[in-house]
């Protein structure tokens, strides 16, 4: 059963942006607040970690962690957030 209150958002990441940028772009519109009114992502993940992870490797496939009360799972191409929890 398909929960109505729950969204999903996708971006695709851009040639030149962080995954972690990337990440920001895609809760914002799920969570109908700005940016500066959301917490830290590195509250929830390493931020820097985040981003060298998805520079410098070719064999991640896929990596989910939750940030506020959505579910972030982040792609080579991609960042797909689904919530709220």
């Amino acid at each position: 059963m398909t929960d109505p209150n729950k969204s999903e958002y996708v971006v695709e990441i851009g040639e030149e942006e962080n995954v972690s940028e990337a990440v920001l772009r895609a809760v914002e519109p799920l969570s109908d607040r700005p940016l500066l009114d959301l917490p830290p992502l590195q509250e929830s993940i390493d931020v820097d970690s985040l981003d060298r992870l998805f520079e410098t490797s070719e064999s991640i496939d896929q990596l989910q962690f939750e940030y506020v009360e959505y579910e972030v799972t982040i792609e080579p191409e991609s960042v797909r957030v689904s919530g709220p929890y």
